[in-house]
């Protein structure tokens, strides 16, 4: 295994921005880029923080990589922060594998996190040979294989009908995505489980997800949460890709945390 290169965008610039914005650091969700998950979000947080996200091999900005884990990920995601903005802590927002990076992050203490935003995720993903499949399929036929499923885990229902400016650039997206890296991705969650070291968060802690989350939704997030001693919230009507679902309370819920943390 190797540390993987991540490719870093940078969402709002310093020289917009007050001396002592705090620095946030968005992390994406398999299939997707971090531009396109986060734009609503971002647009809420331009102007006092700024931001940046990273991108997972082989989807939006960063360069292809044959295997990885999640600990590759999180140190990685180190690397590629510390290198663009310097050193320093952060507010961490991840979704789905990128929220497992995170917790990678608070499980090996990692002095780079002022807070932690865990969106739509887990400490073990449920059924690793299905991962493991997954990784097969796409690895031979391509990351279109997943377009209905995904699109199906993604949105709730007449979501993507209602919001397709939001929704069809992320499924664009997945179709785009190395597919030799996507696989990694797959495999990499396979191997992921934190259940024997999740304790108590010593930065300030957030769980999110939504009721319409089929594979981590509320009985998922309601005992994370509490192993963390972090807040719980829960987003009525939302899917897997809640940055999308609810921006502003993600917003609200960063904001707070970052509040908390000074």
């Amino acid at each position: 295994m190797t540390v993987p290169e991540l490719g870093l965008v940078e969402f709002t610039r310093l020289q917009d921005l007050p001396t002592d914005a705090p620095l946030v650091v968005l992390g994406p969700a398999l299939g997707t880029s971090v531009t396109n998950l986060y734009a609503p979000l971002v647009a809420l947080l331009s102007g006092r923080f700024h931001v940046v996200g990273w991108d997972l091999p082989g989807h939006g900005v960063s360069a292809p990589a044959q295997e990885f884990t999640v600990a590759d990920l999180a140190e990685g995601v180190a690397r590629a922060v510390t290198q663009r903005v310097g050193p320093g802590a952060w507010h961490a927002m991840g979704t789905s594998i990128g929220g497992a990076v995170v917790q990678q992050q608070l499980a090996a203490g990692s002095s780079h996190l002022a807070s932690a935003t865990l969106v739509a995720t887990a400490n073990y993903f449920p059924d690793p040979a299905s991962w493991r499949e997954r990784a097969e399929l796409v690895a031979s036929a391509g990351t279109p294989t997943q377009v209905v499923t995904c699109a199906k885990a993604w949105f709730a229902a007449d979501f993507l009908a209602r919001h397709s400016e939001l929704c069809t650039p992320l499924l664009h997206d997945l179709q785009g995505a190395d597919r030799v890296s996507y696989a990694a991705a797959c495999r990499a969650l396979a191997d992921y489980d934190l259940r024997g070291v999740t304790a108590p968060a010593a930065v300030p802690c957030a769980v999110v997800t939504g009721t319409e989350d089929a594979m981590v939704g509320p009985d998922v997030a309601r005992p994370l949460a509490q192993a963390l001693r972090a807040r719980c919230e829960i987003v009525d009507g939302a899917a897997h890709l809640v940055p999308l679902a609810a921006p502003e309370l993600l917003e609200r819920l960063l904001t707070d945390l970052i509040a908390t943390a000074r």
